[in-house]
Parts: structure tokens; C-alpha cells; sequence
């Protein structure tokens, strides 16, 4: 077996991100020989080590980022740009996972593993990618992540007229959280869009808590409105 046929038994898989131990099963040789040819195949660029014992064969940044960890998906900004909805260039990419991760940089870029809970692990979808795949929030989820992580979205209300409003109110109610029901409900307000949502409780928030202004009082939604949306 040569370094060649090694690339092309990984380039018939879908996936792009491998572990040591898994090429170890594909090739069915043992680990220590495994390691053996990968450093050979990293050496004449066959491959890319990306940490301890995990290897790509592309180097598209979204991709990696995306199978390094499981259940997790590409999620706020870097959602938004994969879907067009952010013009500027991204120096980071953001990952939502269930499980604990430290940050880590891949060919100068550098990846935030964001924690978020189990049960909020829903609203992404796998879509191709060069020969591979990512997994990406979807627009709905991706605005709801934003909101609960008080990320300051610039032409928010743009966005929240290109969502499938059903589905954004769907995952509104499933998550059951008060604060993101009023933020939502505000916001398809400000948009003019008919929805079904209401305010419980007399508990009074900011829109953006990590914004030191108070900003304008909404009475319906008992919110401190704290941003601009334009």
C-alpha cells in the first residue's frame, strides 16, 4: 500500500476530517503504522494535520471547522456569511456545540467552539461543499442564536423578512424562554409581521444586556429597547 492509494480510499468517504483511529480502521493497518504513512502524506501536503491524531484532506477552513467535533454546526456570523447575509470578511469561525471545546487556529484562522445546551442543538441542515459537507444553521436558528448570545446583528430586520416565519415561531416556542419570545415578538413588530406571540410575565429586560444603556422603554414587551435597528 503507497501514500496514493491511502488518498484515494479517504477521497471516496464524504467526510474530510479523519481521526488517527479511523484511518487506521479504513486502511486496516495499526495505529503506529498509521502514523507512520499520515506524517509521510502531511510531508508531501496528501494531507493536513489540523490537531493531535486528526488529519484533513482539504484545506477549506468552513469544512474542517465544521466535522471537528460532534453533535456542533457553523453558526452565527459565519452562518450568516455562508448564506450571504454578511458582506464583510470573517476572520473566525463559530461553532455551537453541546460539548466543551477550547478555541483552536487552523491555517491562520481561528475557530470558536461556543457551548451551548443540549436541547438547543436543533434548526441546521448538511449541505455539500466540495467533495465534503458542512453542517450550518439554518436563518431561523441562526437569528434565534445571535439573540440568545446578544450578537448585535446590523440588518436584522432585513434578514427576519427573509425567514420562514412559521419556523421561526416554531423554534420560538419550543425553546420556551421569555426574554427570546419578547426579542422576537418586538422584532416582527418592527418588521410589520403578523405573529402569535405574547408577553407571560411583568419581568422587565434589555434587548442587548451586554449594552450599558438602558435605551427606550417598550411597553407591550416590557423591553429596554438598547439598539438601533435599521
Amino acid at each position: 500500500m503507497n501514500l496514493y492509494q491511502i488518498k484515494q480510499m479517504l477521497d471516496e468517504k464524504e467526510k474530510a476530517v479523519f481521526s488517527l483511529n479511523e484511518i487506521a480502521r479504513i486502511i486496516k493497518k495499526p495505529k503506529n503504522i498509521t502514523s507512520v504513512y499520515l506524517n509521510r502524506m502531511c510531508n508531501k501536503s496528501l494531507l493536513f494535520k489540523i490537531e493531535k491524531n486528526k488529519f484533513s484532506k482539504t484545506k477549506d477552513i468552513f469544512i474542517i471547522a465544521s466535522q471537528l467535533i460532534s453533535p456542533s454546526y457553523l453558526g452565527l456570523t459565519s452562518s450568516l456569511y455562508l448564506q450571504n447575509e454578511f458582506s464583510q470578511i470573517i476572520n473566525n469561525i463559530d461553532i455551537l456545540t453541546s460539548k466543551q471545546k477550547k478555541k483552536i487556529k487552523i491555517f491562520d484562522t481561528e475557530i470558536n467552539f461556543i457551548k451551548i445546551k443540549p436541547f438547543l442543538i436543533f434548526g441546521y441542515k448538511k449541505i455539500k461543499k466540495e467533495n465534503s459537507y458542512i453542517f450550518i444553521s439554518d436563518l431561523e436558528k441562526t437569528l434565534i442564536d445571535s439573540l440568545l448570545k446578544h450578537m448585535k446583528i446590523i440588518n436584522i430586520l432585513e434578514i427576519i423578512k427573509k425567514t420562514d416565519i412559521k419556523k421561526l415561531l416554531d423554534y420560538t416556542k419550543k425553546i420556551n424562554k421569555e426574554v427570546l419570545t419578547r426579542k422576537i415578538g418586538f422584532l416582527l413588530d418592527l418588521a410589520k409581521i403578523k405573529h402569535s406571540l405574547n408577553r407571560t410575565t411583568k419581568t422587565i429586560y434589555k434587548f442587548n444586556p451586554q449594552v450599558k444603556q438602558k435605551g427606550k422603554f417598550n411597553n407591550k414587551w416590557f423591553l429596554y429597547v438598547n439598539e438601533v435597528f435599521e
